[in-house]
């Protein structure tokens, strides 16, 4: 049992119980009256071991920053060898995507890819908004700058050639101008002829075609549904990755819209709608000064992730008859509206929880780490600029350079906090992946095995939506990491700078490299599980 003595503002409890002894006989004198009174059902389990349990429960009086990293560890490590656990990713790249490149500029890729000018064009309408009507709406090519500024910047990973792959691009651009839907067929072998896999082992974060998007999406993880669930900077990659398809591939049905994708797993020409759902979360506070608004998966974001038949148990690749299962693809992400420590680390753990009570152990689950803004950032004053002419702002070479920026202004809108929180994060999905102790090769989501699932089938004080009962409360999803940090703190331009907004960037912009990151780590994964033939692993450093 681990007790803490901080008397802050919020917080947490951890009680580890196991199959030899109760919390009851081992709760310290100073905590039993706290614990005396919280029915089993307020309980929240988060970090769970081979042989040991943990609970949190949410208290006034105890801070959840002082919790024991060993609470995480199983205490018998001659029990833990005896767990059959998934073997851990052997591709360096899913932990070092997105960290180890530089922006360069390159008007062959604004042309083909960074203006949404392939698929048909844009499925969300610029926004009315005078930030829009200025960056872009008021744009005027000149020879320097034949297209915005903030559109000419594509990410190159340090291992990767100089020459670019402009050559790709251009081939895969043409390929995407002249294809939709219905007549694409014939471009489908061209898929898997991309090298994307630098000589060193990374993986390449580049654009990729809708055509390239959509085979990942339903050939290679059959993909049947997509949910967005965060604040107004999830929004914004939300239309980005609908406006990365274009109008010939996406729905043009009002929200919510469907990805239609053809699949080129049939004989046949089948297309295949994927609904997507965007909606905005409401936990944190606006400013600091205003009162605290209660985390949790709303009724709509459940019913949607629900829609899908129950994920079979069986991974795609192996010799079943069983079909594959249908996935949802998921991102979340919290940070941006909380301006306390200790309820975003709280509404953190919410946030973990309810993905276990879904028991969709199929999915794939992304949490996207926070993006701090640039203070003073260009425009300073908007109405004495030149629109037309946009920008000139060049990216940062190094992150040292920003981060000492972010130390000395970042405090003012507690951006300061945003590595740490992003660490906080990380940390606690390590343990949420790593309580995996009974593993079946063919499975994507896990399972703990040998504590028997009882408590924590409720909520945790998460709120309406969030409480109901689950009875695999021993399975749960493995959480991937989207770490866009590293390559988008370089980029101080692109923001919508009006009326001192500088933390939202406008699209196309930086935001669109944030959905090529993610399938960047999609094609990647799904490598390193058809190379192990196994339906999971855990990214390495879980076991490091």
């Amino acid at each position: 049992t681990s007790t803490s003595t901080s008397t802050s503002t919020s917080t947490a409890t951890s009680i580890a119980s196991n199959s030899n002894s109760t919390a009851a006989t081992t709760t310290s004198r100073s905590t039993r009256p706290i614990h005396r009174h919280v029915r089993r059902s307020q309980w929240t389990r988060i970090g769970i071991s081979a042989a040991t349990t943990v609970y949190f429960v949410f208290h006034p009086d105890l801070d959840p920053t002082s919790l024991s990293p060993s609470l995480s560890r199983s205490p018998s490590r001659s029990r833990s060898r005896s767990r059959k656990r998934p073997p851990p990713c052997n591709s360096p790249a899913l932990r070092e995507l997105g960290k180890r490149g530089r922006w360069i500029q390159d008007w062959d890729f604004a042309r083909n890819f960074g203006n949404y000018l392939g698929g048909g064009g844009r499925v969300v309408p610029m926004k009315k908004g005078r930030a829009e009507k200025l960056t872009h709406g008021q744009f005027r090519p000149s020879e320097d700058a034949p297209f915005p500024w903030p559109t000419s910047w594509k990410w190159v990973d340090n291992d990767n050639n100089s020459n670019n792959d402009n050559n790709s691009n251009n081939d895969n651009a043409n390929s995407n101008n002249n294809n939709n839907n219905n007549n694409n067929s014939s471009n489908q072998n061209n898929h898997n002829t991309t090298t994307t896999t630098s000589s060193s082992g990374f993986r390449e974060v580049r654009p990729r075609t809708a055509l390239e998007m959509c085979h990942l999406l339903v050939d290679r993880w059959n993909v049947r549904q997509i949910a967005f669930y965060g604040d107004s900077l999830t929004d914004s990659q939300y239309e980005s990755f609908v406006n990365l398809f274009g109008t010939s591939f996406v729905s043009s049905d009002p929200p919510p819209r469907s990805l239609l994708c053809p699949s080129s797993s049939s004989s046949s020409s089948t297309t295949i709608s994927i609904p997507i759902f965007m909606q905005k979360d409401t936990g944190g506070s606006f400013r600091p000064q205003d009162p605290r608004s209660e985390y949790f998966f709303s009724p709509e974001l459940r019913s949607f992730l629900r829609r899908e038949p129950p994920p079979s148990s069986l991974h795609p690749h192996s010799h079943s008859h069983s079909p594959p299962p249908r996935r949802t693809l998921a991102i979340f992400n919290i940070g941006a509206h909380y301006h306390n420590t200790t309820w975003y680390h709280q509404d953190m753990h919410v946030l973990l929880h309810s993905l276990q009570s879904l028991g969709r152990t199929d999915d794939l689950y992304f949490f996207r780490t926070n993006v701090p803004g640039h203070r003073y950032c260009n425009p300073p004053n908007d109405r004495f600029f030149d629109w037309a002419k946009g920008t000139r702002d060049v990216p940062y070479d190094d992150l040292d350079e920003y981060l000492a920026f972010l130390s000395d202004v970042g405090a003012i809108y507690d951006w300061d906090k945003f590595p740490e929180w992003n660490e906080y994060s990380r940390r606690w999905i390590e343990r949420f992946n790593a309580r995996c102790s009974a593993w079946s090769p063919w499975r994507y989501g896990c399972r703990r095995d040998g504590d028997g699932g009882s408590g924590s089938g409720s909520g945790s004080g998460s709120g309406s939506g969030s409480g109901d009962n689950n009875n695999n409360n021993d399975e749960f999803p493995i959480v991937h990491v989207l770490d866009v940090f590293d390559m988008t703190a370089l980029r101080r331009d692109g923001h919508r700078a009006v009326e001192g907004d500088c933390l939202h960037y406008v699209n196309p912009g930086p935001v669109d490299w944030w959905n090529h990151l993610l399938f960047a780590y999609l094609d990647e994964l799904a490598d390193v599980l058809e190379t192990l033939g196994v339906g999971n692993c855990v990214p390495k450093e879980y076991f490091q």
